[in-house]
């Protein structure tokens, strides 16, 4: 250090610099070390006005915090890429982020009655090690396909979060549904007088209205002979609801809402997975298959407690396809006709809307 930049020193801690003059000083002081070396060499702390010495530790400390926050920033703007770098190489390896979608949307099929995905508009959302699906939820009432809601299922790594779940429909169902509020009904379950009421509802019904109703069957039937239950009327099947031997009861191992599980009646439309590649049942078994590998994330998805789906999958390999009832939509004073056939045991009234058939 300079004998020069000494003596500036002392006229600046004797206060007889100008203004610039103590700021070009201030500006040549970069380095506590620095500045410490000239205090110990040139002068005793009882030579330093009191003021003085409080206004440069106040403007060091200041100093210090500026350049810890410049070094906290300049890391974070380091890291951040590298760590969206790690997101995208997670979410793409074996095509895990395709699989997420495809358990999300595949639960929907299997666990939602008479739902369906438009799989073309499945957005999702790349953040810090998360993974989030946007998906807006279908129903047909009637000849209309109607939009009933989108969900949202979050991802933490691979493991998702409860969806959020956003209906516009005028019967939004449960979150996750008591056991005595099933919407179907194996024929072995009880049933109340009270769960049997759906007639009173499509019996007052106007004219001119399409309704979508859960038929439960006294019996359970193969699936190729469902449609004689609705030969004499015109309507139509759009989901079948399948005996897995865990229907019954409707709850699992530790009991709570069991959902049923099913799949499209009829063939959907370009977007569905259920479309002319194979025929629904053999989709349905690939489905369940795909779904058991994934079962903790497919049960958080679904409005359910349990799943069960590997003891389901060994049921149907064995016993094969039965179904025990499902959803059918038509005409509403059409699907009345049904409280005339032996077959089934109650109804319940889904969505209801002005005609379209």
């Amino acid at each position: 250090m300079s004998d020069e930049f000494k003596q500036r020193l002392k006229k600046y801690y004797a206060g007889e610099l100008s203004d610039q003059e103590a700021a070009k000083v201030e500006r040549e002081i970069q380095q506590a070390e620095a500045y410490q070396d000239v205090m110990n060499e040139t002068f005793e702390h009882d030579e330093l006005p009191p003021g003085k010495v409080g206004e440069i530790l106040k403007r060091s400390s200041r100093r210090a915090r500026l350049t810890v926050i410049g070094y906290v920033v300049m890391i974070l703007l380091m890291i951040y890429p590298v760590l969206m770098i790690g997101s995208y190489v997670y979410y793409g390896f074996i095509e895990r982020a395709n699989n997420l979608i495809d358990v999300s949307y595949s639960t929907v099929y299997i666990t939602e009655p008479n739902a369906s995905v438009d799989e073309f508009n499945i957005e999702y959302e790349l953040g810090l090690f998360t993974f989030d699906v946007y998906m807006d939820l279908y129903k047909q009432v009637g000849n209309a396909t109607i939009k009933q809601g989108e969900w949202v299922v979050p991802f933490r790594y691979n493991q998702p979060d409860f969806p959020e779940r956003n209906y516009t429909i005028d019967q939004p169902p449960e979150e996750i549904p008591q056991p005595d509020q099933r919407l179907l009904y194996h024929p072995d379950a009880g049933l109340s007088n009270s769960q049997n009421g759906g007639w009173d509802t499509l019996e007052n019904l106007p004219e001119g209205t399409v309704a979508e109703v859960y038929v439960s069957l006294e019996r359970t039937v193969p699936v190729d002979e469902l449609n004689r239950v609705i030969n004499d009327i015109d309507a139509k099947w759009l989901w079948y609801a399948i005996d897995t031997g865990l229907d019954a009861e409707a709850s699992g191992e530790d009991t709570g809402y069991l959902p049923p599980i099913g799949y499209p009646a009829q063939t959907g439309n370009n977007w569905s997975p259920y479309n002319f590649q194979a025929p629904n049942d053999e989709q349905f078994m690939e489905s369940l298959k795909f779904l058991a590998e994934y079962e903790e994330q497919a049960t958080m998805i679904a409005r359910a407690k349990w799943l069960e789906l590997d003891e389901r999958i060994a049921f149907l390999e064995e016993n094969g396809l039965n179904a025990y009832g499902g959803v059918v939509t038509g005409p509403a004073k059409e699907l009345l006709k049904l409280r005339d056939n032996d077959d089934v045991r109650a109804i319940r009234t889904g969505e209801v809307r002005l005609w379209n058939w």
